[in-house]
């Protein structure tokens, strides 16, 4: 059967039915990789004079947390549709900004923030030209933007006899055994399983007038850094 993406409703419920699990089951899946990923994400964008930051899809607050760790920024905000994820940012971020809302429609004025970032949210942009339209109006001129993701190893070894099957089997049943919420983790498996490839997104990020566009793959391609400015 063909993989078809949830809507926006059932990805939204999906992620508010989770929010008091999803750090302990980010750190079980990634095998405590994830805090390093995010690390690497902060450190690859940030040159010392940017004075904004934006985290879409900023969940319970870990990967703008990295980023408040390397500078202080004057403007430090995070939005999310999950009002769910939202209410534990609140206290994991103080200091920071928040505001629930969806990244096909962000509430910021033109030309905001000097980085944009996100952190395992890609997999769930219904319209990706819409939303990378939002990333560049709010992005200053020459301002940048990193997102961190799940993607596929490239090595057919690692992917066909090792990942893919933990995909398919590890992942679902220890996310409905400690969140007791089996669709949850059935939809990020299916999400990584059929997430565009970076090559293919790239040029997505570049057809949307970005420069300087690069991607990272870390940890064996398990998850991959994607980076530009926008023109």
């Amino acid at each position: 059967m063909a993989y078809t993406q949830p809507d926006s409703k059932t990805i939204q419920s999906i992620f508010d039915s989770i929010p008091e699990r999803y750090d302990l089951l980010n750190t079980i899946f990634s095998l405590s990789l994830d805090r390093n990923w995010r690390k690497r994400a902060a450190k690859s964008v940030i040159e010392g004079n940017e004075k904004s930051v934006l985290d879409i899809g900023v969940g319970t607050g870990k990967s703008i947390l990295e980023f408040l760790k390397v500078k202080h920024f004057d403007l430090s905000v995070g939005c999310d549709f999950s009002k769910g994820m939202l209410q534990v940012a609140k206290g994991n971020v103080n200091g920071t900004k928040l505001a629930c809302a969806d990244l096909h429609s962000l509430p910021f004025a033109d030309r905001t923030f000097d980085i944009v970032t996100s952190s395992f949210v890609l997999r769930s942009v219904q319209n990706m030209a819409k939303f990378l339209l939002e990333v560049s109006r709010v992005l200053k001129l020459n301002g940048k933007f990193v997102f961190l993701d799940l993607t596929r190893p490239t090595n057919p070894f690692v992917w066909h006899l090792l990942y893919k099957p933990y995909l398919n089997i590890y992942i679902p049943l220890i996310g409905k055994t400690v969140s007791r919420h089996e669709r949850a983790y059935q939809f990020l498996s299916q999400s990584i399983q059929h997430f565009v490839d970076p090559v293919m997104l790239k040029e997505q990020l570049e057809a949307a007038g970005f420069r300087q566009v690069s991607f990272k793959p870390l940890t064996l391609g398990i998850s991959t850094l994607f980076m530009g400015k926008k023109a």
